[in-house]
């Protein structure tokens, strides 16, 4: 394969695992709450930086500890690359069912500690919780592990897998850096517009990463059993 197939194959297998990783819902509303509020360019600008730190020290850590690992031959059966695609699929699966068995009392109070989140004042309470909620986030990271080990294991050069994990790391910064954005090109009308789909989000938070884990878990499976993984068909 050429180098350039083998960047394009590369990229078609991780830029899917780092879009499913940016549907993480908490963030999103906590971030839009932030940008709809008073102060909101320094507070949702700490938000930010508090994911930005977790997604990149948690990048780094898994990039630089899978390239420590032997990397398979071209076109060979990969174990480890097989069990790790497995074992994202089972987390993501059981993420999935959970989400799916109804509990509204946990909706409404998980919305209730996100607005009592936002009345905190000080700056480093939105980085600390911004950096929390990213480094708990069990479905993301169970997309972006398998998506790193695909990077540090390719055949393409360095740089590109530098380049690479660091899509990964923007494209998984979705939720904290639309709001802001979209806010600042929008103004005052952008507060309507983020209300409707803060709305939406929390009414549909569970749902959202239920069957985004449940796609993505069909996918790891593929992937876990496929040629690049355990190589069983």
């Amino acid at each position: 394969m050429s180098g350039v197939s083998t960047e394009l194959a590369l990229l078609a297998e991780v830029v899917p695992l780092a879009i499913g990783a940016a549907f993480t819902p908490s963030l999103f509303a906590l971030q839009i709450l932030t940008t709809s509020s008073p102060r909101w360019r320094s507070r949702s600008l700490a938000f930010f930086l508090g994911s930005a730190s977790a997604f990149l020290l948690a990048c780094t850590l898994l990039f630089a500890g899978f390239s420590q690992l032997p990397h398979r031959r071209d076109g060979g059966q990969d174990i480890f690359g097989g069990i790790t695609w497995l074992v994202a699929a089972a987390v993501l699966l059981g993420v999935a069912v959970w989400l799916f068995w109804p509990k509204p009392e946990l909706a409404a109070k998980v919305e209730a500690g996100l607005v009592a989140r936002i009345e905190r004042t000080h700056l480093l309470t939105f980085f600390g919780v911004a950096f929390l909620l990213s480094i708990k986030d069990v479905t993301s990271f169970a997309l972006i592990v398998p998506a790193l080990h695909e990077t540090a294991d390719s055949q393409v050069g360095f740089l590109f897998k530098l380049v690479t994990t660091l899509l990964v790391f923007v494209l998984a910064l979705f939720p904290v850096v639309f709001p802001p954005v979209w806010r600042g090109l929008r103004g005052e009308q952008a507060k309507k517009d983020l209300a409707v789909v803060y709305r939406f989000t929390m009414d549909h938070q569970f749902t959202i990463v239920g069957v985004v884990a449940a796609l993505y878990a069909v996918y790891c499976v593929a992937m876990g059993l496929g040629p690049n993984g355990l190589a069983l068909y």
